[in-house]
């Protein structure tokens, strides 16, 4: 293996722990803002809360802890492809588990393993079938840019509206999702821009450009608002679990069907895609059933129960 390969699997190795770090610095930043002797699931962040984390030393510290992973993992793009350096950054996931336990002094059960052994597993393998075989291309018209934005934010109102009212375990996942997807378009915007300038012949003045790049940062916008919503109802390994799955599919199907990535894919690869995306959303969501916490939430609303009916 070429050198370069190997530096940019220890770049994403490290950027992987830095994003886990800052997602869990995040979390106990944003729980921080709630009473801790409360049911978390029922956490919701305003907007002069979000707003009230920036005098937050510890989220703060964990918002330049993503930063820095993610200007490492584009340093470890320009060293290796990204069939190489995609797959790696899902060790975000083991990374968080094994942090949040050493903090919050959990057990990490074998049905918590299990999970992120299933999710790590369906994660690779969607990031194997759409980097081998996602290779046409076709010139963007910005109203399918447009039409798939506003599919996306119907689709979120959706899930944001099934989160207010989701089982107590569930509703993470839900948050992480809604910011994962609007993170997940805004990658997908992103190199839909870069296209424009690249290989398209647009300026940066051009109106599809600066529309494009608007509605990325509205996208991202959205998405940070989502997340936090996230790490206020539940743990933070569940959101780590959601975006390092939910993200990268939402930005390779807008790849493969707004950019024409998927031009030259046949039936068996897609299905391949399928499969191992939905065997990576059941891992993220048996790592939300069997998570420490959602267990004992299921445990205190059992003994509520039991005592009304007393």
């Amino acid at each position: 293996m070429e050198p370069t390969i190997l530096l940019a699997i220890a770049m994403q190795v490290f950027s992987s722990f830095l994003f886990a770090s800052g997602a869990i610095m995040q979390s106990l930043g944003v729980k921080s803002q709630f009473d801790p002797s409360g049911v978390a699931s029922s956490n919701r962040l305003t907007l002069k809360g979000l707003l009230k984390l920036f005098t937050v030393p510890k989220w703060v510290i964990g918002l330049a802890l993503v930063f820095t992973g993610a200007a490492i993992h584009l340093a470890a793009l320009t060293f290796a492809p990204v069939s190489v350096v995609q797959p790696v950054g899902i060790l975000a996931v083991p990374w968080s588990v094994l942090l949040a336990s050493r903090i919050h002094k959990h057990h990490i059960s074998a049905k918590l393993w299990r999970a992120v052994g299933i999710t790590v597993l369906g994660v690779v393998g969607f990031t194997v079938f759409s980097s081998l075989f996602a290779t046409g291309e076709k010139y963007v018209s910005f109203s399918a840019m447009l039409w798939s934005f506003i599919v996306v934010c119907v689709i979120c109102a959706v899930l944001s509206f099934f989160a207010t009212r989701a089982v107590a375990w569930a509703k993470a996942i839900l948050w992480s999702s809604v910011g994962a997807i609007f993170y997940g378009l805004a990658s997908g915007f992103m190199k839909a821009s870069m296209n424009l300038i690249q290989k398209h012949n647009h300026s940066f003045g051009s109106l599809q450009f600066i529309a494009t790049v608007a509605m990325m940062l509205l996208c991202y916008v959205l998405g940070a608002w989502m997340i936090q919503q996230g790490y206020a109802s539940g743990p933070a390994e569940i959101t780590v679990g959601t975006m390092t799955t939910v993200d990268p599919f939402v930005a390779v199907v807008f790849g493969l069907v707004v950019l024409g990535e998927g031009l030259g894919m046949g039936v068996g690869p897609m299905i391949g895609m399928i499969v191992t995306g939905a065997i990576a959303v059941y891992g993220v969501a048996m790592l939300s059933k069997d998570h420490p916490d959602a267990i004992e939430e299921r445990r205190r609303a059992a003994e509520a129960a039991t005592q009304v009916e007393a």
